[in-house]
Formats: structure tokens, C-alpha cells, sequence
């Protein structure tokens, strides 16, 4: 597209897990929730089995994140769960996060611009826990409620690799200006959002991964 534009492009987009915050928050909010029900434990074994079949690539992130989803809060009435990702995303803002990218969303939004949180991870704590973080705009992965009880479904499906593209395209169609100035992730699957971003920058890559962010010409950068 040619259009010309008067300003700079005003959209910023973060991943979560591992871009904002120093662990997979998935995996955290699980725990956190199995603790606090310990009649859960006895699913752990099976769950196990689980994480072991994806990671040996028989089975795909989307089928996994369902998996837990049935296995540990389906059945949970709205109380329940609110109160839960409440309490789970204040200790994430108080203790798991890293410093240097709260300092640099603080600078974002000084400057005035469009913070969009896009994550895959559940809605039902992303979405609080990035209100907590000063975002406006939160995208995320949906959940399915029947009758105020939390379903094992997901809402449009899991919003990873590709459909964090899509997703944020869809947010964006009716924007005047739909350019984004930066965007932060920490894995590889970021990168066709990071690509189509003025700055597309990866957060603490290991060493494989800062070749790839290199031979893809993206930004890599440290946090603590």
C-alpha cells in the first residue's frame, strides 16, 4: 500500500509469556489452581503423558492447551474462575515480571501510543493481568462459558503462531492506520507478527533462536 501518512505508525504490540513475564503463564495459572484443589493432583500423571506426546510432535499446542483446560478448570462457575485470575495476576504483576519491559511499556505510554497485548494464553486471567499491566487493548485466546460455568472449548481457537497475525489484523481493519511501530516476542512463532512490524524485536533469545532472529533481520534484546 502507498498511502502516505502525516505521523508515525502508534501501534505497539507484546506477547506475554516469556516477553513480559519470566515463565509460561499457562502452565503457572494451572498450578496456581490445582493448588488451591488439591482433588486435581491425581490428573497430573495423565497431563504428564500429554506434555509428553506434544513435545514429541504427535500432538499440537492447540490440542494440549485444551487438554489442561478440561482436565483442570472446565466446570468452574465465573466466581470461581474471576477470583482466581484476580488473585494469580497480582502475584504475576508483583513478582513475575521483568522490570526492564515494564519500564519500557511506562515509555510507550508516555509517548501516547497503542499498547495491544496479544497472547495465547486463557482470557480469563490475560485479560486482568494485562489491565493490571496498563494495557487498553488485550487479544487473546477465548474461552467457552455455558450458563456462567467455564467450558472445554475454545472460542475461536488458540490464538498462536499465524492466527496472532490474523487476530491482530482483524483488531486493526477499521483503523484509519493500521501500521505497527514495534512489536516484542520471545519465540519463534512471533515472527510473522514481528516481521510486519517497523521494529519487530525478540526478548531474550537463546542462541539458536538470536540466529534465527538475525538471518530474519529482527532486534534482539536482553531483559531483566
Amino acid at each position: 500500500m502507498n498511502q502516505q501518512y502525516q505521523h508515525d505508525p502508534t501501534i505497539v504490540v507484546f506477547d506475554l509469556d516469556g516477553t513480559i513475564t519470566r515463565y509460561d503463564t499457562y502452565v503457572r495459572f494451572l498450578l496456581f489452581v490445582i493448588y488451591r484443589n488439591p482433588l486435581k493432583l491425581f490428573r497430573l500423571p495423565l497431563l504428564a503423558i500429554d506434555i509428553l506426546r506434544h513435545k514429541l510432535g504427535r500432538q499440537t499446542n492447540t490440542w494440549l492447551k485444551k487438554r489442561f483446560l478440561n482436565a483442570i478448570l472446565a466446570g468452574k462457575d465465573r466466581d470461581t474462575i474471576n477470583s482466581l485470575a484476580t488473585s494469580f495476576s497480582q502475584r504475576v504483576v508483583i513478582n513475575g515480571v521483568y522490570s526492564d519491559a515494564i519500564e519500557c511499556i511506562r515509555q510507550y505510554q508516555s509517548k501516547g501510543k497503542e499498547l495491544v497485548l496479544l497472547s495465547a494464553s486463557l482470557d480469563i486471567y490475560v485479560e486482568p493481568l494485562g489491565e493490571m499491566l496498563g494495557f487498553r487493548h488485550i487479544i487473546c485466546t477465548r474461552t467457552c462459558w455455558e450458563n456462567d460455568v467455564l467450558g472445554n472449548k475454545l472460542d475461536g481457537g488458540n490464538c498462536y503462531g499465524d492466527v496472532k497475525l490474523e487476530r491482530i489484523k482483524q483488531w486493526s481493519v477499521n483503523r484509519t492506520d493500521d501500521r505497527i511501530l514495534a512489536a516484542y516476542g520471545d519465540h519463534e512463532s512471533d515472527f510473522p507478527l514481528l516481521k510486519i512490524a517497523n521494529r519487530g524485536i525478540v526478548v531474550n533469545p537463546d542462541q539458536n533462536l538470536r540466529l534465527k532472529a538475525k538471518n530474519s533481520k529482527l532486534e534482539v534484546i536482553h531483559w531483566k
